[in-house]
């Protein structure tokens, strides 16, 4: 009889210590997954697809959206104005131009009815208008929402060129 009470016991803690071990692996790669969201160089825009809308007056999915986009880690204060479909977003950082660009067309592509983003950072504000946004893009714009093709018109090329002539576009 206590050879079975050692045996349970002992088979207990090996099981117990096999999902410790595999909850602590589970949660590292989450950590690194989520690293990884943080840059434009390896920000993955098929996990953004879920803030889809049809209206940027979704507070909790806009803001949620850019909780999720490169940069999120130094978001700070969000603000909508409804009337002009305009989202503001502060940075308590520098500003950086490939962020800029990806998050910004990120957000027009899923937000269907947001007209303008202010980002603000702590030397520098980018006002970015749809308008720009689509005529940079032209006839490929509304084929972005696909990861493949963001990633070929947006994510590749903002890591193998300068940003001047495409920030200007944006700005204007």
């Amino acid at each position: 009889m206590q050879k079975t009470i050692g045996l349970v016991v002992g088979i207990s803690l090996v099981l117990l210590l096999g999902v410790v071990y595999v909850l602590s692996n589970n949660q590292k790669q989450v950590a690194q997954e989520d690293v990884k969201q943080l840059t434009v160089e390896t920000h993955d825009f098929q996990k953004v697809l879920a803030y889809e809308n049809d209206y940027m007056g979704n507070n909790s999915n806009i803001t949620n959206l850019f909780n999720n986009l490169p940069f999120s880690n130094y978001r700070d204060l969000v603000e909508l104005d409804s009337d002009t479909r305009t989202f503001v977003v502060n940075y308590n950082t520098s500003g950086d131009e490939k962020t800029v660009i990806y998050n910004a067309t990120a957000a027009f592509v899923l937000i269907k009815n947001l007209e303008v983003i202010n980002m603000r950072f702590s030397h520098q504000s980018y006002v970015i208008t749809r308008e720009n946004v689509e005529q940079w893009f032209e006839d490929d714009y509304a084929s972005l929402i696909d990861p493949k093709v963001f990633k070929e018109k947006v994510q590749n090329p903002l890591l193998e060129s300068t940003m001047t002539d495409w920030i200007n576009q944006y700005t204007k």
